[in-house]
């Protein structure tokens, strides 16, 4: 099963912003106005509070902390400017994104990493809720819908597809050796089952909780082995079964199908597992971080480079999404050169954090040594 983290997550949209989320947070003065609307010193305020910054235990109030302050706020400041200027420019074009679309786009998230316990998982671990995360989603794709209506369906042409791949073939498109398996999951984490009861509320000591945690962890067990067992008798009945009991959504639906990957793309435990039998052989148990596996290994590829016809596709679509990068920078750029943006707090204004930050840098460098003439 492939390593599970926020980025995965964010692989799912096109252009994840990290801008700071309204929620409740657009309380307080206005600190920068942006044509007709205002970003309040609440906003910024939150994006603090859940962003990197505040997640790596920083006191921006200490002196010795002032410059990475300013920088993380120049950002802020300028992110969430940018957030504007582009919300606007979707209202003009009449763009929106609905309760319905943001739900279905959150359900193939959550599909994606696994599950609703992952997703909140990883949500926490990178000092989110599902309401901020459900924000800057919604703000992802406008932007999507906002950069397609700018671009249209322009499709990039054969000749620049092949240059690209001529000029990359060395860089980007030697392969490592591969392997082509399907698995069958019982989820068995025992974080998340720790997680579950003490979510319940329930008083438990210690012991009474490695109990319980352990007989989850022996029951899933059980139930992979008796499927393993299953399975040695009828191999033939490996997709049915994974279909029917594979508790990885996104490839039990498949038969179990993970198409080719490399060692470094799963798990160490997994990766070990499925590069060391041969095509057509099912593993014995395997356990990972994620619970218990079976694998069978259908194919392999020899390390090499790969053959255009096979990549011509994702070429494609990296240079249409470059174009698009291109115009919403173009969007950007113009929308804020014909902005009426007033900084009413003057600690707001970009140009003044600049400046700060430039001296600071200054003050900081060593003395430079006289040179002789």
């Amino acid at each position: 099963m492939k390593k599970i983290t926020l980025a995965l997550m964010a692989a799912s949209m096109v252009f994840l912003s990290g801008c700071g989320q309204k929620e409740k947070a657009d309380l307080g003065p206005a600190v920068i106005k942006v044509n007709n609307s205002v970003i309040t010193k609440g906003m910024i305020d939150a994006s603090f509070k859940k962003g990197s910054l505040a997640s790596s235990n920083i006191d921006v109030n200490k002196p010795e902390n002032r410059f990475i302050y300013l920088i993380y706020k120049n950002k802020t400041v300028n992110d969430l400017i940018v957030k504007e200027l582009l919300t606007q420019e979707a209202d003009k074009r009449k763009i929106s994104i609905s309760d319905e679309e943001i739900k279905a786009k959150l359900d193939e998230i959550m599909n994606k990493v696994g599950g609703k316990a992952r997703f909140e998982q990883s949500l926490a671990l990178n000092n989110l809720n599902k309401d901020s995360f459900s924000d800057m989603l919604k703000f992802d794709m406008l932007k999507e819908k906002l950069v397609n209506n700018l671009s249209g369906t322009n499709n990039v042409n054969e000749g620049a597809i092949k240059d690209f791949y001529v000029k990359n073939r060395d860089k980007h498109f030697k392969q490592p050796e591969q392997v082509k398996a399907s698995h069958i999951l019982i989820s068995a984490s025992e974080s998340d089952i720790r997680s579950k009861f003490e979510a319940e509320g329930k008083k438990l000591s210690a012991d009474e909780l490695n109990k319980k945690v352990k007989a989850e962890m022996s029951a899933a067990k059980n139930k992979a082995e008796k499927i393993l067992a299953e399975i040695k008798a009828r191999p033939d009945k490996f997709a049915a079964l994974a279909k029917k009991e594979s508790q990885d959504p996104s490839s039990a639906e498949k038969g179990g199908d993970l198409g080719f990957f490399d060692n470094k793309q799963m798990v160490k435990e997994f990766s070990k597992v499925a590069f060391s039998i041969k095509p057509g052989e099912i593993s014995n148990l395997v356990k990972t971080e994620f619970g218990y596996h079976i694998i069978k290994v259908v194919d392999r590829k020899k390390a090499g480079l790969v053959p255009f016809d096979e990549v011509k596709p994702q070429i494609a679509k990296y240079l249409e999404q470059q174009t698009k990068m291109q115009s919403i920078q173009k969007l950007i750029e113009s929308s804020r050169n014909n902005a009426k943006i007033v900084y009413i707090d003057k600690e707001c204004d970009p140009k003044k954090i600049e400046t700060e930050i430039r001296s600071l840098v200054k003050k900081q460098r060593p003395p430079q040594a006289p040179t002789k003439n």
